[in-house]
């Protein structure tokens, strides 16, 4: 039997991009993914440049993985120390600890063929990945580890000039019409609750609201999807018509609007104390005052949404 690991072993950085990879099952576009934008980790690099991973950092990297194949987004987790993962993966269900079938591994070469797709403006040949991760993978992973990773990457290469708007709007409109159908799918049980799901005014993307959404289903929920840019009055006016227990929304950009805040506020007078709101997205945290007045909880992931939708 070989002696465990020494403190001066876990820290000695020996491990290339291709091990890590092969060990937790995250592709290395990911991997530099994660490092670039959330420094989940930051390898040493060896006199060429080459990446070298000590074992905290691929400990940290397969519970990452295990965390975000199960509802945690990467942005909100990434910055954690080992021993806190370490107690979160603790704490998901005996059966979360097996991977979903396909996973990440799977997930990872789909996420390769999608961003050469989208490279080549090739959309059946995205439609194509799309349709494949349907068939190879759970829908947890689905959406964290291909969709918004496809999604995040897209953006990050459109910033740096290796891909268009023409690029981004083809990608975006086929990942929407996909979720549109997935979701369209989906067994609704007879007497299920109704949660409403929009963007409020000024707030034109609407892909975090359409995985919500799909969340919400996967749940139990009946769903009343609203789309994008929707005013206060029309939203109140189709709760109060469909009678949704819960509004969902979706903030993404921009990140400081007044009309924004004018429009949250509206919104809970009209639908009243007894309707809860429930609000996500990455400009969400930039209208903590307004939500916290307007008592609407803030969704930071996909278990965060699952709380609420359960004590709703």
């Amino acid at each position: 039997m070989s002696a465990a690991p020494s403190g001066n072993d876990q820290l000695e950085a020996r491990h290339s991009i291709a091990v890590v990879s092969r060990r937790t099952g995250i592709s290395q576009l990911v991997l530099r993914a994660w490092e670039r934008r959330y420094e989940a980790v930051v390898p040493a690099r060896t006199a060429t440049g080459r990446r070298r991973y000590t074992d905290r950092d691929l400990e940290k990297l397969a519970l990452l993985q295990t965390l975000t194949a199960h509802g945690h987004r990467i942005g909100d987790i990434a910055a954690r120390d080992v021993a806190e993962l370490r107690g979160m993966a603790s704490e998901l269900p005996v059966e979360a600890t097996v991977a979903p079938r396909g996973g990440p591994q799977k997930a990872g070469e789909l996420l390769e063929q999608a961003l050469a797709a989208t490279a080549a403006l090739d959309a059946r040949a995205l439609e194509k990945v799309l349709e494949r991760a349907l068939l190879d993978l759970s829908k947890p992973v689905l959406r964290s580890q291909l969709l918004a990773p496809l999604l995040g990457e897209i953006g990050s290469r459109w910033e740096d000039g290796r891909l268009r708007v023409s690029h981004e709007h083809m990608a975006t409109s086929i990942v929407a019409s996909f979720l549109n159908s997935l979701n369209a799918r989906q067994h609704v049980p007879s007497g299920a609750p109704l949660v409403a799901v929009a963007t409020p005014v000024g707030q034109q993307h609407e892909l975090g609201a359409l995985m919500a959404a799909s969340v919400a289903l996967e749940a139990g929920w009946d769903v009343l999807y609203l789309g994008r840019n929707l005013p206060a009055e029309d939203l109140a006016a189709a709760v109060r018509d469909r009678g949704a227990r819960l509004v969902l929304l979706s903030l993404v950009f921009p990140l400081d609007d007044p009309a924004l805040v004018m429009e949250l506020r509206e919104l809970r007078r009209l639908v009243g104390p007894a309707v809860g709101l429930a609000v996500g997205g990455r400009a969400a945290l930039s209208y903590m005052p307004v939500l916290a007045e307007i008592g609407a909880r803030i969704v930071s992931d996909d278990a965060t949404l699952g709380e609420v939708l359960r004590r709703s």
